[in-house]
């Protein structure tokens, strides 16, 4: 028999305020950023039109917000600071219409709890006053010299909980993590004008701006001229729900390595972009290359009851109550905006080719002479950059690069390959299951000029292109207004067969079964099934209706010896039953088509190691202008490399 534990028993006790503190700060106050982030928003929510945001050694040594908001009253300070305080609520009601940016009345306590607080604010028509919290210790309240608004200084973080500084990133990590705090807000309140300073250096310095357009050009700089208003077509508008979305996204050619600059504000709060990412790529389709991503400010706007933002203390994450809806609306509205766009892949400069140059020991030169190494081999920064998710941010203050002078001879400088050619390449090597493909297509290739005459116009943004010869009979070489392409002829045959089967499917002939097939469907999905026979007949469906089955006597003739027709039918007749009358063309039908398009495109398109004379080379630079997205294959890889007349005199040293 088991010996009895005799241990005293632990009685249940009610845990002192300090203690109730450091727990709650542990969700409230996870790093530095974090609290600039609780700072910042409660400043807009005071009505702000400035936030300076002072940061030392990363926040852990100072943070300091200061704002031109409403100020705080000298006998609410103690309030401020007291846990579960707070002026945006009422009673649990008001949790179902939340409109402010905070609402927990947690942040200033949990805040106090683990580091030197102090708040100094003032109201008009009145002086300002201050208090203080010491780790948790209060202080009396004293007066303050202050301008109408909020100061809040917090020192020392996490100094008394040694554990929760350990885990702590460096401070250079940390200063990039408050800059993008910054950039996150100042979206979603352009009006209010964020300045970002860190050891005396200024990060981020976004003034008061009309409208989100110029608060994009703050961010982007010039790039923001190249995003894309969002599009809703006119069957969207008129779909189920009241959600509705807005804001811009860049063109495919203009992408990012990672997915960080794609941001996402409901109902005006920024949140985390991780649940709408697949949404995004779905949108853009085939249109991205592999392992890139695009740049997007994407807005939704909801009924309050409709969205849940009370789900976690950081209030990053949020619960969309129609979320499949929300999630399909976005999907649509990209790919309804890129429809009506052109794509023209980032030049090579500065992007795909990049100088790369390695130097030897400087050799001298007797007549005393010295030939420098080109700027653009040897600017150097000696001011350490900061770096962020957000890459693309434009800085206020800038320092310019400075010029290393080194004498050399040219016959020291020694090029391994071309710039930035093996560095980092652009796609991952191709799949197992695309290797496939490509093999299949060996031996089935068909000619360009067998093909049949594109029927879409020309797109007017392309260039004409001339072809100049073949390379390894694999790539085309073609010139251009002043450019060099290199084209990789079976990718973009690939690209143009896809678009043209695709094209060529929008209606499918039927073929009558010799037996029928029965499915067994919910009395929605019958009525709906029924409601939408003339669509279905379109895509060479036809039925009956036996009993609680549909009685399936035709399917579309592309499905013919294929696998798989059940599991189409089941899913096409569920998105049929939940948006009956909202679409034009259902997920179901469009994925399948792309699927077949995808398979076709790959086995005929031209191989590699195919010899092309000119003229399916000029043909095939011909179909490419009546195409909306020839710079990428079907796979996601770049069809193309451009070259530009600039890159090559600088490459060859005929700039000065």
């Amino acid at each position: 028999m088991a010996e009895l534990d005799n241990s005293p028993r632990n009685s249940i006790k009610q845990l002192d305020e300090l203690t109730i503190g450091q727990i709650a700060a542990g969700e409230v106050v996870e790093r530095p950023a974090q609290v600039v982030k609780e700072l910042v928003e409660n400043s807009f929510d005071a009505g702000a039109k400035r936030v300076r945001i002072e940061i030392e050694r990363g926040g852990f040594d100072r943070i300091t917000v200061i704002d031109d908001g409403n100020g705080i009253p000298a006998d609410e300070l103690l309030l401020a600071i007291t846990r579960h305080a707070t002026s945006k609520l009422n009673n649990s009601e008001d949790l179902n219409y939340i409109e402010t940016k905070g609402f927990r009345g947690e942040a200033l306590a949990s805040i106090g709890a683990v580091s030197e607080l102090t708040v100094a604010s003032r109201i008009s028509e009145s002086e300002g006053a201050q208090i203080s919290l010491d780790n948790g210790n209060v202080s009396d309240i004293e007066a303050a010299g202050i301008a109408i608004g909020t100061r809040i200084d917090v020192r020392n973080i996490f100094s008394k909980v040694p554990a929760r500084l350990s885990f702590q990133r460096r401070p250079s990590t940390e200063n990039a993590a408050i800059v993008d705090v910054g950039v996150q807000l100042a979206l979603s309140e352009p009006s209010a004008g964020v300045l970002v300073v860190a050891d005396g250096r200024t990060l981020l310095d976004c003034p008061p701006a009309n409208s989100t357009e110029d608060r994009l050009h703050d961010l982007f700089g010039s790039k923001s001229s190249e995003l894309v208003a969002l599009k809703i077509s006119d069957a969207d508008s008129e779909a189920p729900g009241e959600e509705k979305w807005s804001g811009w996204i860049s063109p495919p050619g203009l992408t990012r390595s990672r997915p960080d600059d794609i941001h996402i504000l409901v109902n005006g709060r920024p949140v985390s972009s991780g649940p709408f990412l697949q949404s995004v790529r779905r949108g853009y389709h085939t249109r991205l290359m592999v392992g890139r991503h695009p740049i997007g400010v994407l807005k939704l706007e909801l009924p309050s009851t409709e969205v849940d933002v009370n789900v976690h203390p950081t209030k990053r994450e949020v619960r969309l109550k129609n979320s499949w809806r929300v999630l399909e609306r976005l999907e649509r509205c990209i790919k309804y905006t890129l429809s009506h766009i052109a794509t023209i892949p980032e030049s090579s400069e500065g992007t795909y080719l990049e100088a790369a140059i390695k130097q030897k020991t400087p050799i001298e030169i007797n007549s005393g002479s010295s030939i420098g190494v080109p700027e653009w081999a040897s600017a150097v920064n000696d001011n350490p950059k900061i770096q962020t998710r957000f890459s693309s941010i434009r800085n206020v203050v800038q320092t310019p690069p400075k010029i290393i002078e080194k004498q050399t001879s040219v016959l020291t400088t020694e090029q391994e390959t071309l710039p930035g050619m093996d560095a980092e390449p652009m796609s991952p090597s191709l799949s197992s299951e695309e290797r496939e493909l490509h093999r299949h297509a060996i031996g089935q290739s068909t000619s360009p000029l067998d093909e049949p005459p594109p029927e879409s116009e020309i797109i007017p943004e392309l260039p004409l292109m001339i072809p100049l010869a073949q390379l390894a009979s694999s790539y085309i070489l073609a010139e251009g207004d002043d450019e060099l392409f290199i084209i990789d002829q079976h990718a973009l045959h690939e690209r143009i067969r896809y678009e043209r089967l695709r094209d060529q499917m929008v209606s499918w002939e039927g073929q009558e079964l010799v037996s029928s097939l029965k499915l067994s469907v919910s009395a929605s999905q019958k009525a709906a099934v029924v409601a939408n026979k003339a669509k279905l007949i379109q895509l060479g469906i036809s039925f009956d209706i036996s009993g609680d089955d549909v009685e399936i006597t035709s399917i579309p003739e592309v499905f013919v010896g294929r696998d798989g027709i059940e599991d189409f039918l089941q899913d096409l007749f569920v998105e049929i039953s939940r948006s009956p009358d909202g679409k034009n063309e259902f997920d179901a039908v469009s994925n399948l088509r792309d699927h077949i398009a995808f398979m076709r495109s790959c086995r005929g398109a031209v191989k590699a190691n195919e010899k092309l004379d000119i003229a399916q080379m000029r043909r095939l630079l011909e179909d490419m202008r009546t195409i909306p997205n020839p710079w990428a294959c079907v796979h996601g890889r770049p069809t193309i490399l451009r070259l530009t007349m600039n890159h090559l005199d600088r490459h060859f040293g005929r700039h000065g």
